[in-house]
């Protein structure tokens, strides 16, 4: 607290350049650092005064959270089993965005930080302009700098925080998919491999060896399946498994029917071995007498393989996709393995509807040699009549995903549904838990504030979402058309920063449901269409005239919206347009709990 603040911003210049590779103490950094550097100081000493027993908390300055790319709180103050982090602004206004920064810093401290859990976390924001504001707003404090000391002081006694345990500690946030996939590829310890094996995830990896060397050694053919609900890691267990397999013996693929999926894995990992396309592997091997080399086969989305009369109609033959690979496994010599990730709610194409009794249907149909089936408890009796062994370690019950996106999966189901005061709920509940869900009429203005949102975060993720099947957005200056999406890079939208003009973050292009399935962003501009509209008393989708016939529609355009509405980790953003057609769909959304975006807030004198 007596440190010359000359002594504390040279170290602070050597900390960012170990971090960033340069010197990023600029005029307006530096300032800023002198700012709030002062204000901590007199903050402290003002409060110490009153309460000696804070003489021994901590203060730790631009931390960065590890695996973040560079997410840096400006002040942690460690105290009394509490955690303060200070975030100031020098705006004369205080900034939508600033204030959902912060609050998520302090959600992913708590949630993802093992030397914080069981521990207070209060996010303060404050704007060094003002004078006299000492007050909540959607649980961040917003606290001038004259009102610091008198925020502290309200602190209970107890036992300090250790700071050399506190910053020893694991931070363990879920990667994304990709970087999950990168971290498999390259062999590293994922962050959050403890939670995931606590949840089951490295259980079902080891069950799924077990299986496959069982095959090699007594040369039969098995089929496993591996179901869980959302976010539970089903691809991730994929993944592992694929990677140790072929490490072992170089006779494993993954196959994924999600072409973007596939396209953004190949770019990201720098391989075309790793994850291969599943409509690709089919007609190679399906179509032909050709025999892969593997011979364990992981497919994605298993629930969703296509039917026979898709299959026709798409030009490749007359089988369904299980009865190919079954066909495909019954050539594998010696043995096979073939596993089947089962996803629920994502049926978003025309001949997908079939579901997990395709599988039944191909092993009547296909299979000659005796396969052993192995899968979920609730899912042997589809299997009637053969050899099926009931595995509880196949079955991932519990998501791997942050409390928000449960939370958001619970909203989105009840909100789809037309259960919008349930929605309404659980949308209140995420506010409390730093997941706001915001809506705009005005497009420039959610583009502001994403750009705001994440201006200091360079390996962020944002962009536009939309569904395909809209006809209004395209006249709107919302590239959502057919003809627009298709010449898309898909790898560079997800993959390049910023200053690709290709990049998501650009803000100027529009990935619809079949681009983001099974992808996910750090916040979506989730832009809603006319193909699904409120009408008063119920969702209705528009009826489209299609070249192949679809069972319900109305189900396949609201999965395609559960798609959509799903994407994001930190928080969700809707865009309708100002269109007439849109009003009860706003009015459907606001009573779902859903929040109008600000542009700012004005600062008030509240004390």
């Amino acid at each position: 607290m007596n440190t010359p603040n000359s002594v504390v911003q040279s170290h602070l210049e050597s900390h960012l350049t170990g971090l960033l590779g340069f010197n990023s103490s600029s005029g307006k950094q530096a300032s800023a650092w002198e700012e709030e550097l002062n204000l901590v100081q007199i903050a402290l000493r003002e409060v110490s005064i009153s309460r000696p027993d804070l003489l021994d908390w901590s203060v730790v300055l631009e931390y960065e959270l590890p695996l973040e790319g560079g997410r840096r709180p400006d002040v942690i103050v460690l105290g009394h089993e509490t955690i303060y982090i200070f975030e100031f602004k020098q705006d004369h206004q205080i900034q939508r965005s600033a204030l959902d920064q912060v609050s998520a810093y302090g959600r992913d401290i708590a949630e993802y930080h093992s030397e914080s859990h069981e521990k207070k976390v209060f996010s303060c924001l404050i704007p060094t302009r003002s004078l006299d504001l000492l007050y909540e707003e959607d649980s961040v404090h917003i606290i001038s700098p004259n009102r610091i000391s008198a925020f502290l002081d309200l602190a209970q006694s107890g036992i300090p925080i250790d700071r050399e345990t506190w910053l020893n500690g694991d931070y363990a946030p879920l990667p994304t998919l990709i970087a999950a996939a990168k971290m498999i590829f390259n062999h590293e310890r994922l962050p959050a491999i403890k939670r995931a094996e606590s949840l089951g995830v490295g259980k079902a990896v080891e069950r799924l060896k077990e299986i496959s060397e069982n095959a090699k050694k007594e040369g039969c053919k098995t089929l496993a399946f591996v179901a869980g609900v959302p976010g539970a890691g089903k691809t991730l267990v994929g993944l592992q498994y694929v990677y140790e397999k072929s490490h072992e013996s170089g006779s494993a693929v993954f196959l994924s029917g999600n072409g973007p999926l596939v396209e953004v894995l190949s770019d990201a990992l720098k391989s075309k071995v790793f994850v291969k396309d599943l409509h690709a592997f089919v007609k190679t091997y399906g179509l032909t007498l050709k025999t892969p080399l593997q011979h364990v086969v992981v497919f994605d989305e298993a629930q969703r393989a296509w039917d026979a009369a898709y299959m026709e109609f798409k030009g490749k033959g007359n089988l369904s996709e299980p009865e190919i690979l079954i066909s495909i496994g019954e050539r594998i010599p010696n043995w096979a393995s073939l596993v089947g990730l089962i996803g629920h709610g994502q049926e978003i194409n025309s001949g997908e509807e079939a579901g997990m009794e395709g599988w039944n249907s191909a092993l009547d149909s296909k299979a000659t040699s005796d396969w052993k089936i192995f899968a979920p408890p609730r899912y042997s009796n589809i299997f009637q009549n053969k050899d099926v062994t009931e595995v509880p370690d196949l079955d991932l019950t519990k998501t791997l995903r942050s409390r928000q996106a449960e939370f958001l999966h619970e909203w989105v189901g009840n909100m789809l549904e037309g259960r919008l005061a349930s929605a309404a709920k659980i949308a209140d509940s995420m506010r409390g838990q730093s997941y706001p869900i915001f809506l705009t009429r005005n497009l420039e203005q959610a583009k502001k504030y994403l750009h705001a949102r994440y201006e200091n975060h360079p390996t962020s993720r944002y962009g536009m979402l939309a569904s395909a099947k809209d006809k209004s957005l395209s006249a709107l200056g919302i590239p959502n058309s057919f003809q627009e999406t298709k010449v898309m890079k898909i790898a560079r939208w997800y993959n390049s920063g910023v200053e690709d003009e290709k990049s998501c973050k650009q803000l100027n292009s529009v990935m619809t449901e079949f681009g983001c399935q099974g992808l996910e962003l750090d916040m979506a501009l989730m832009i809603w269409g006319d193909d699904f509209l409120w009408n008063g008393n119920e969702w209705k989708a528009r009826l489209a005239r299609t070249q192949f016939p679809q069972h319900d529609q109305h189900q396949i355009r609201l999965n395609s919206y559960r798609v959509l509405l799903t994407r994001s980790r930190d928080g969700l953003l809707i865009h309708l347009p100002q269109l007439e057609l849109f009003d009860k769909t706003e009015e459907a959304l606001l009573a779902a709990g859903v929040r109008f975006l600000p542009e700012s807030l004005e600062l008030s004198l509240v004390s």
